[in-house]
């Protein structure tokens, strides 16, 4: 195994929980990407109610530029991936109640 004659106990335990260890990290990856994404809306809810949900969306779309940052990536893959919500998602949850479309 590896070239070992005697398979070493810590290398052993290594490729356990590397096995054992990838299926629970990218739940856990995800679990915590969803928290992040949350935390981003809660903070944005917070500066509307302060009364700065115009500046806030200025500053938004002018970091986006800024970055360079893709508008609306793939919904699936953003939602694994990043844990800033896409521009487009945070615009839409700024835009008062009535006028959501």
């Amino acid at each position: 195994a590896f070239g070992f004659v005697q398979m070493p106990t810590v290398i052993g335990l290594m490729l356990f929980f590397q096995t054992v260890w990838a299926p629970v990290d990218s739940v856990l990856n995800f679990v915590l990407t969803l928290h992040s994404r949350h935390k981003e809306f809660s903070a944005d809810q917070y500066s509307t109610n302060l009364g700065y949900n115009a500046d806030l969306q200025q500053g938004l779309v002018k970091m986006s530029i800024e970055n360079l940052s893709i508008l609306d990536p793939d919904p699936v893959y953003s939602l694994y991936h990043h844990t800033h919500p896409p521009l487009i998602q945070r615009l839409r949850a700024l835009q008062p109640a009535g006028s959501k479309k």
